[in-house]
């Protein structure tokens, strides 16, 4: 692989990872816009916070469980 150069441009494909844990994952892939060539991935992992007192939310909030539910998730 090569590395990127400040200015390419580049395409990001961000795949939604389905868990039954009150968090949200993501896998990423970085591809170079002219080649396609994959140049880099990672993922990324984002918790939920009670919006009053910042404590983990240890179960999944109503709104992102109906969402799951309209997207056929677990």
């Amino acid at each position: 692989s090569k590395p990127l150069r400040y200015g390419e441009t580049v395409l990001v494909e961000t795949s939604y990872v389905d868990t039954a844990a009150a968090k949200l994952m993501f896998d990423y892939k970085i591809f170079e816009a002219k080649g396609k060539t994959l140049v880099a991935y990672g993922s990324s992992v984002q918790v939920f916070v009670d919006v009053k007192s910042f404590e983990l939310q240890l179960t999944l909030p109503p709104f992102f469980e109906a969402w799951k539910k309209t997207q056929n998730l677990t």
